[in-house]
């Protein structure tokens, strides 16, 4: 949820950032850029002029020149008089109420609103028609060059209203994952409660036939008037609390989160030791135990938490062979693996159960908790490593444990 939730967020952030810094950039370079483009054509357009009053000094073929872009311009002598405008009435008057016109050394622009109320670009120069000094004076239509900048003010609203937008889907997007989220915590939650309320039942059942058993073998102590009966109760009072301390040992087991510290250890003595501790339990019931010793192989694990993993697996193969038979521990190497099988040739599982055996609590033993595999499992898995399970009916068993070797 914290990784979806940050590509989420990372996702319309370098969107803004992006977009963002692109629209800003080209609003911020739209009025430089509009004012050099009426500056190039302003510049073009006097050229223009000086060449055509140059070659004309009546100036009537500047009558005939004209764009969409200019709005008049006029010609003005050292006097002060117009010499030519593009408003025919307006020549031969003074300019500027009769004062001599001054020269500018260069070129000289500024923004200027006329009497329409229209902002224009103006744009004076002196040029030099026949050996003549004239003003130039020529006003210039905004509105094309000025686009420019609209443009850019329409990109950066464009920008924003998409910006929003993305952070709307955004924040519903987030909205449905949380939503999603608290679902799925609730379901966790309420399948909790469930497993807590199946756990519970298998607690009652199986703590309760062992109080019954206790509780009634007290009571024929309690009656017993000869030493030997109250011993035989005795024993089976024993035999029930062990029973039930068995049980809480698979819990806290199952329950317990493995923070033992990781050491190398010497994998082949780990599995040598377990089938000597097992070979005694497998005597009685007419068990013969096979086991060939394997070199050393290195494995960063737990010991006492992988000891009990392989205890448990050569137990549960055992107990699969009732009426006796053979229990084949191998140990080998896989490349950067050592597997470990227990193989036993006992009653096997049914298909109809294999998918279910890995399940706390599930148990088609008469007596047990049905945490056994469930342990193995977990305890497999917190080293890195696999639990795989191959058994048929009458077949027998095979379980390969996966570990991962040490550099």
């Amino acid at each position: 949820m914290l990784k979806t939730t940050r590509l989420i967020l990372a996702i319309p952030i370098c969107f803004t950032l992006l977009v963002g810094w692109f629209a800003w950039s080209a609003f911020r370079a739209a009025p430089p850029l509009a004012a050099e483009n009426l500056r190039g054509a302003g510049l073009s357009m006097a050229a223009a002029i000086e060449q055509l009053a140059t070659a004309d000094p009546s100036f009537r073929s500047l009558t005939r020149y004209s764009t969409p872009d200019i709005a008049y311009f006029a010609l003005v002598d050292k006097s002060g008089t117009i010499r030519f405008h593009t408003n025919p009435g307006l020549i031969g008057r003074s300019f500027a109420g009769g004062a001599p016109p001054v020269m500018p050394t260069g070129v000289s622009e500024q923004r200027e609103r006329l009497g329409t109320g229209e902002e224009v670009y103006l744009l004076r120069t002196p040029i030099h028609p026949d050996h003549d000094q004239l003003l130039l004076t020529l006003a210039l239509h905004t509105y094309r060059a000025d686009q420019v900048i609209r443009r850019a003010r329409t990109g950066v609203s464009i920008v924003a209203a998409l910006t929003l937008l993305l952070w709307g889907l955004t924040g519903f997007l987030f909205a449905l994952l949380r939503r999603d989220e608290r679902q799925r915590r609730e379901l966790g939650r309420r399948e909790e409660l469930a497993r807590l309320g199946e756990m519970s039942a298998v607690l009652a059942h199986e703590i309760r036939n062992p109080l019954a058993g206790i509780k009634g073998f007290a009571q024929l102590v309690a009656s017993a008037e000869r030493i030997e009966p109250a011993r035989l109760y005795a024993e089976k009072i024993v035999s029930q609390s062990l029973r039930m301390e068995a049980l809480v040992n698979d819990l806290l087991a199952f329950a317990r989160d493995d923070r033992e510290e990781r050491q190398p250890v010497d994998l082949a003595a780990l599995v040598n030791d377990c089938v000597d501790l097992i070979r005694s339990e497998a005597a009685p019931a007419r068990v013969a135990v096979e086991h060939r010793r394997h070199p050393p192989l290195k494995v960063r694990v737990g010991a006492d938490r992988l000891m009990q993993l392989l205890l448990n697996l050569m137990k549960n193969g055992v107990q699969a062979m009732p009426d006796g038979g053979v229990l084949r521990v191998d140990l080998e190497r896989a490349e950067a693996t050592a597997r470990i099988r227990v193989v036993d040739s006992g009653i096997g599982i049914p298909a109809a159960d294999l998918p279910h055996i890995f399940e706390p609590f599930w148990t088609s033993k008469a007596q047990g908790t049905g945490l056994g595999l469930a342990l193995c499992r977990r305890v497999t898995e917190e080293h890195g490593g696999r639990l795989q399970v191959e058994s048929a009916p009458g077949a027998g068993t095979t379980v390969t444990v996966v570990l991962p070797l040490t550099a």
